[in-house]
């Protein structure tokens, strides 16, 4: 094939498939007829110039969202296309569920941050009466994210919901401590919340994290041992899901079982997560919902295949 009837084929398909115009008005805008606009579309087809690619169903957005419910008992799966967007529509599912929601238990983390500054302001006529609360107190590295109480605030104030703070470590240095927090007003009546809460939010995470979260401290060499890549909260899960408990676990956070009876649980997948690590938090059981990039998406859909080809 000649340079200028190549070029003439490329002109003629991106006039088409990329900027949308009409065999018609291409016809009119290169003095041609639309059959010879026509048959120049076929032969760039049939020259490889132009792939028209078909796309199963399990590669659509929808069938995307569908997989991940049906693999992982979710109720609900919502798909970033662009990455840009993440935030954006994990604030925008966070504010469908609000109006249902009396008691909202917060996770923490630089990704949550950036979530609750995506968050739309609420006027006056906005969701208010309901109260959000921490699912976990706070760490003393100084992290942008990692003391929920902060985080509880910032929500509150853009929803008009009341904010309850935790004032605690998250990680008391020994068992004297962590029943000296137990015991406090405080970590009670945020007790009580957690035992009433029906909507979380709570950023999926990874092993090894940042901050460590006291990790030596609380599992000595566990969490390498029994192979730690989920982390929610601050509880970590071996690739199949399963909860590693280490025995000086002092942490102060949800309990798993309080956080198991929690109607919607909405799990935040940032975009440069690990696979393994968001597999392993979804095998554990406790997220409902999810919001993730359609990039994370396909890759865990692929990676559970191969696991189940095996």
């Amino acid at each position: 094939m000649k340079e200028k009837e190549l070029c003439r084929l490329i002109h003629v398909s991106q006039l088409y498939y990329e900027e949308n115009k009409t065999q018609s008005e291409i016809a009119r805008d290169l003095n041609i007829s639309r059959p010879a606009v026509s048959y120049l579309l076929n032969k760039a087809r049939k020259a490889g110039i132009v792939k028209i690619d078909v796309l199963s169903y399990h590669r659509t957005i929808r069938g995307i969202r569908h997989e991940l419910c049906h693999r992982f008992n979710l109720k609900s799966c919502r798909v970033a296309t662009l990455p840009d967007d993440l935030y954006q529509i994990g604030a925008d599912v966070l504010l469908e569920f609000l109006p249902k929601t009396k008691i909202l238990g917060l996770g923490w983390g630089y990704n949550t941050d950036k979530l609750i500054k995506a968050f739309p302001q609420q006027d006056d006529r906005g969701i208010k009466g309901g109260i959000i609360c921490p699912l976990i107190g706070a760490t003393t590295a100084p992290q942008r994210g990692y003391n929920p109480d902060d985080l509880v605030i910032e929500l509150s104030q853009k929803t008009g919901y009341q904010a309850e703070s935790l004032n605690c470590p998250a990680i008391p240095a020994s068992a004297k401590e962590q029943v000296q927090v137990m015991a406090s007003d405080d970590y009670r009546r945020i007790e009580d919340y957690w035992k009433r809460t029906t909507t979380a939010l709570i950023t999926l995470g990874s092993y090894p994290s940042v901050p460590d979260h006291g990790s030596a401290m609380r599992f000595g060499k566990k969490l390498i041992e029994e192979k730690a890549v989920g982390c929610l909260l601050s509880y970590f899960f071996n690739p199949l899901g399963e909860l590693i408990q280490g025995e000086d676990d002092y942490a102060i956070q949800i309990p798993l079982e309080l956080l198991a009876r929690v109607r919607d649980v909405i799990g935040f997948v940032p975009q440069e997560a690990n696979v393994d690590s968001v597999i392993s938090n979804l095998k554990s059981g406790y997220f409902k919902h999810l919001v993730i990039t359609e990039t994370l998406a396909s890759e865990i859909i692929k990676q559970t295949d191969e696991y189940e080809s095996v």
